[in-house]
């Protein structure tokens, strides 16, 4: 191993210390105080909850107008689907369960996502012009089926509908519309007579039912937790890592959609037509790790507009890429792929195509994970041949090397002029060594990403990895080791090894106690990076290593002593112009 491909491996381990920087969810410190909405909000008292936050049931004379619908008694309906059972509630037609069918928690039970089971999670926020916080989740509706459990499958529809009669001229209408295979469930919101007693005529329709956290890892969960928005283009991001702050982030414009998620889950909401903007908000609950959120659409009413008719679509469930996408307003955005420009289009548009068309045929994941480091390492074949190559050239060319530093050692500038003319003559590329992994390091990077954030590998097991999406712990210590961790995993042992193995039969051009020190610490640095990555990860890594090695005895085997012999030749026959004219220099 030469200087170049020290080099080359430390750059990958500087890449990869910057990259784990880049992975830590984005960091946004509180903001100063939103602008207050309306001129009532102003005006209330310290400490009084801005519009977009949950309150606690409100006294009658609270409620102003919207009082008398302050009493009443609630009603539950259950609807089950092939996915799901959600449970509604007449108080508030708000969603006060939802539990998913294909996805258990790491005890392997049901449970429930929506964290705020006693208020529920969706309502309409809005002030009426006297100045009264209205929340929908303290009212009653009344439903106008009497079912209180329904079951929907395949592609039937099903609505369910609650109605609020203000007084004689005003009500609102809340129907829910679910499909028997989907988690997209149609949100309608009918108001009547609401065109000029709303202040600033402008509602908000806010999901505040958090998602429950339904990993082992709570910190990792934490980590991947967010509230976020996609408008104008871009994506606005709210991390809650501090529980001694409370954030929240107000934005005017467009949306197409906000979120709340953890690390598989997401609920987000999508308007029907043009939103005003956004609002997120979130805190960090103190002594956990969990993050609580909140994400709002803004929705202007027309002053006098006697009937406004909103549609939203309401998505709660798995973080599934081709499912996020097919919705068509980039929800998929969601999902963390890393660097916008360089590793999403890796992640995007090369790895999860090929694992789903894999997974057409092949349907373990571990099968998969192997099969698809095949297909990388034999596409990748090409640039181990050209770096062997290349290496065969430098080391025939390392005692000319060495003896141009003597001649030049006190002038550089010669030096290096003198080196450049040879690897140029000589067609040697010194960077070929290095150039095939770096090539491949914005794919081995997406991969990254992508293993951490696939739902498909959750609670999928292969051999004796019982879930790849985590590490594979044979042994907990019960505390953490710097650096190592809690655990001990078997997958960055077996790959470290063989990481060892690799560079032991790679081909080198030096033997100092540098290349003997790197021999040792690049394995060491993959075990301490890899022991706490999902096992799927050090599964590929893995598999990728063992046909490297594979591939790079067979290329040793090929690659004979006679292209060396013929790059030797190369080599001399490049060098013999710079012989010559030091001969001539003596004749002098």
């Amino acid at each position: 191993m030469d200087r170049n491909s020290v080099i080359g491996f430390a750059l990958i381990a500087a890449i990869m210390i910057v990259w784990l920087q880049f992975m830590k969810p984005q960091q946004k410190m509180e903001l100063e105080k939103a602008a207050a909405r309306t001129e009532a909000v102003n005006k209330a008292p310290a400490g009084a909850l801005p519009p977009s936050l949950p309150a606690a049931a409100a006294p009658a004379e609270s409620l102003g107008s919207f009082a008398q619908a302050s009493v009443g008694t609630e009603q539950s309906i259950t609807i089950d689907n092939d996915l799901f059972t959600a449970v509604l509630s007449s108080k508030g037609a708000t969603l006060k369960s939802l539990v998913l069918k294909k996805h258990l928690d790491v005890n392997g039970k049901p449970f429930n996502l929506i964290s705020a089971r006693q208020q529920g999670a969706l309502s309409m926020l809005f002030l009426s012009n006297d100045g009264k916080r209205i929340d929908t989740r303290e009212l009653y509706f009344r439903p106008l089926d009497a079912k209180t459990s329904v079951k929907v499958t395949g592609k039937e529809k099903l609505a369910v509908t609650f109605v609020l009669d203000v007084d004689a001229s005003r009500s609102i209408q809340v129907t829910y519309s679910f499909t028997g295979d989907s988690y997209v469930v149609d949100y309608g919101l009918k108001l009547n007579g609401f065109g000029s007693t709303l202040a600033g005529n402008e509602y908000q329709l806010d999901w505040d039912g958090g998602l429950v956290y339904s990993e082992k890892d709570h910190k990792d969960e934490s980590n991947n937790a967010v509230a976020s928005a996609y408008l104008g283009g871009g994506l606005l991001k709210l991390d809650a890592k501090d529980s001694k702050q409370r954030y929240k982030e107000e934005e005017s414009g467009n949306a197409q959609w906000v979120a709340v998620q953890n690390k598989y889950f997401v609920a987000a909401l999508i308007p029907g037509r043009a939103s005003d903007g956004v609002f997120l908000q979130g805190v960090k609950k103190g002594g956990s790790e969990f993050e609580n959120y909140e994400a709002a659409l803004k929705m202007s009413v027309p002053a006098g507009q006697g009937v406004v008719d909103d549609h939203f679509r309401l998505y709660v469930g798995p973080m599934d890429y081709n499912t996020l996408k097919s919705l068509n307003v980039k929800l998929e955005k969601v999902m963390d792929f890393g660097w916008e420009w360089l590793t999403r289009p890796f992640a995007e548009f090369i790895i999860l195509p090929i694992f789903n068309w894999l997974n057409k045929v092949v349907h373990n994941f571990g099968l998969i994970i192997i099969i698809f480091a095949f297909l990388i390492k034999m596409v990748t074949y090409p640039l181990s041949l050209a770096s062997t190559k290349s290496m065969k050239k430098m080391s025939a060319m390392q005692p000319l090397m060495q003896e141009l530093q003597t001649k030049h050692k006190d002038d550089p500038a010669k030096l290096q002029s003198e080196m450049a003319r040879i690897y140029k003559e000589a067609g040697v590329n010194p960077l070929g060594g290095c150039l095939p992994t770096v090539i491949q390091m914005p794919l081995l990077f997406a991969m990254f990403y992508v293993f951490r954030s696939s739902i498909q590998l959750r609670q999928h097991g292969f051999l004796w990895a019982k879930d790849l999406s985590v590490p594979d712990s044979i042994f907990d210590f019960g505390f953490a080791l710097p650096l190592y961790g809690d655990h001990i995993a078997v997958m960055p042992i077996l790959m470290a090894v063989t990481v060892f193995l690799q560079q032991k039969i790679t081909p080198t051009t030096q033997t100092n106690d540098q290349m003997k020190i790197m021999m040792w610490m690049f394995p060491a640095m993959m075990l301490l990076f890899f022991n706490n990555m999902p096992a799927g990860l050090g599964l590929y890594y893995l598999m990728f290593n063992i046909f490297s090695i594979a591939q790079q005895a067979y290329i040793n085997a090929t690659v004979s002593d006679e292209d060396k012999a013929a790059a030797a030749m190369q080599v001399a026959a490049a060098t013999a112009p710079a012989k010559g004219t030091k001969k001539g220099g003596k004749k002098k």
